[in-house]
């Protein structure tokens, strides 16, 4: 039980962590983005960086869906 307890802990952590380093990114491509003219170059930033955080996000919530569905 305590196992499972802390595997929930971890994945909300885990989200907090991965919702918080998400809006710091972003917060640091657009700055980046001021200094680059060209509108292609801006818009690829920003996928990859949406993507790897999406994949967190989907891990930690698949992580405590599984530990409260089957203890």
């Amino acid at each position: 039980m305590l196992s499972i307890f802390l595997l929930i802990l971890a994945s909300l952590i885990g989200t907090a962590g991965t919702f918080f380093f998400l809006k710091r990114n972003l917060i640091r491509i657009a700055e980046k983005n001021k200094a680059i003219e060209s509108k292609t170059k801006r818009m690829l930033n920003y996928p990859l960086t949406i993507l790897w955080y999406g994949y967190l996000f989907v891990f930690f919530v698949g992580l405590s869906v599984n530990n409260l569905i089957f203890d």
